[in-house]
């Protein structure tokens, strides 16, 4: 007597089906080659990576999202990739090692313990370019060009740039991580979604700086809200110098044709390991971000110094739906 076992997919796990999978196979050969002439080297890290180490400074965040198990092979713990540009930082420390400035891109797919905002699928490719040993504002600004190029190349106009400062925005949260874990995941939604409502509610009245993150919500918008924080946020020594950063690198983007600049220093990214500048990529088309990157210094260390690194990621699925 035979059975018949009912088929399906987990759920938040999604398949590409003809003619979908040939249009993002090609967008991926697209991009890579654009990389790659652009002076990025190509590279194919493994799905798998030892959970005790997957992630580097950032291993409790990187792992939360990360699907992992017991390898019955060798008995150790073992995580399912859910970012590659990790990854990518380790192959530079601990497998090219070198002191000169590197370039690595590569595409591949990843698989996240929670589902995407823009297709609610938890597994999706992942394609991107990373910078390693510079940490020049030229970096930055190169990184950024590559990620509105990949846009490009996919089709996608009338593109909003949005910048913002994770350093800043880590500094004015920084008094809040008092209240605790929870409490303070609760602020970064809040901050997310610039509820202040919401934020009123987490936050006790008594508490001090409590203001500080009311006023956060209010800095996004056109360039001139980089002056706003430079005063409203005076009270804080890095301010200064992490806005005139910001600055510099604006005043070479706001004349980019086609391009709509935005600032937002209240952007929370979904994995919060960056330092310093980041941006992310919108269109009119898309209710979500289409692409982000920043900087994020220090990630990987190579003996007691901290490595220069940014660089970018887009979920090629999602943008080739557009």
């Amino acid at each position: 007597m035979s059975s018949k076992i009912r088929w399906s997919l987990p759920d938040g796990v999604d398949e590409l089906l003809p003619p979908k999978a040939i249009e993002v196979e090609i967008l991926r050969r697209k991009l890579i080659d654009e990389y790659i002439s652009s002076g990025f080297e190509f590279i194919t890290p493994p799905l798998l990576e030892l959970s005790e180490s997957i992630g580097g400074e950032a291993h409790d965040e990187i792992r939360s999202h990360a699907f992992s198990f017991k390898d019955n092979l060798t008995g150790k713990d073992l995580s399912i990739r859910p970012d590659i540009s990790e990854q990518a930082s380790r192959i530079d420390a601990y497998r090219i090692q070198s002191n000169e400035v590197v370039k690595l891109c590569y595409a591949g797919e990843v698989v996240k313990s929670k589902a995407s905002k823009s297709l609610r699928s938890r597994t999706t490719i992942q394609v991107g370019a990373e910078i390693f040993g510079d940490s020049s504002k030229d970096a930055e600004l190169e990184s950024i060009n590559l990620m509105l190029n990949s846009l490009e190349i996919a089709g996608i106009k009338n593109i909003t740039l949005s910048l913002g400062h994770a350093a800043f925005t880590s500094s004015v949260l920084e008094p809040f991580k008092k209240l605790g874990k929870e409490i303070f995941a609760d602020i970064e939604i809040a901050l997310s979604k610039k509820s202040k409502s919401d934020l009123d509610k987490i936050i006790p009245d008594s508490y001090e700086n409590k203001q500080s993150l009311t006023t956060l919500c209010d800095m996004y918008g056109e360039i001139d809200i980089i002056q706003s924080a430079k005063e409203s946020f005076s009270y804080l020594e890095t301010t200064q110098n992490f806005m005139d950063d910001l600055e510099g690198l604006a005043d070479k983007l706001i004349n980019k044709s086609g391009l709509i600049l935005h600032i937002d220093l209240g952007e929370v990214q979904g994995f919060k390991y960056h330092n310093g500048v980041v941006f992310s990529a919108y269109a009119d088309s898309a209710g979500y971000v289409l692409a982000k990157g920043g900087r994020y210094d220090g990630l990987r260390k190579q003996s007691d110094r901290d490595r220069p690194a940014v660089g970018f990621d887009l979920d090629l699925v999602s943008v080739s739906n557009l």
